[in-house]
């Protein structure tokens, strides 16, 4: 087999900066949405559970990237990677969430639609980047 081939770290970088684009027109989309429904509230909801869905989509493809450079360790640092990575995305959601839901800026249907729309999004990138990557399979 002959041609270029990319590694881990290409495809994780590729997936990153292709759903940050994502994000950001899903957040200036859900922001005007959000304002036509809900005024400057709404706003604020969209752009940020955009920027939330973002953050926590970004925190699993940055450790495993951290993770490849201890390639020393093997595959038991990406699985530790992306264990730690979990368990810190899940207690930050769940502080945000009950630090948020009594806020009055905070139109809740706004902010759900954002973080799925997003989460999706990211989900929809991650698979076509994923099928269209070029890594030997090693027997």
């Amino acid at each position: 087999m002959t041609g270029t081939f990319d590694s881990a770290a290409t495809v994780l970088r590729r997936a990153l900066s292709i759903g940050a684009i994502a994000a950001v027109v899903i957040a200036v989309v859900a922001g005007v949405v959000g304002f036509v429904v809900a005024g400057t509230p709404g706003l604020v909801s969209g752009l940020v559970g955009a920027a939330f869905a973002l953050l926590f989509l970004g925190v699993t493809a940055l450790s495993l990237l951290v993770a490849g450079r201890f390639s020393g360790l093997g595959t038991n640092a990406f699985f530790a990677a992306l264990l730690v990575g979990w368990l810190v995305k899940f207690v930050v959601f769940l502080v945000a969430m009950l630090a948020l839901r009594d806020q009055p800026w905070v139109v809740p249907g706004v902010l759900f639609a954002a973080i799925v729309t997003t989460v999706l999004a990211s989900l929809v990138v991650d698979a076509v980047v994923v099928s269209r990557a070029r890594i030997p399979v090693d027997a």
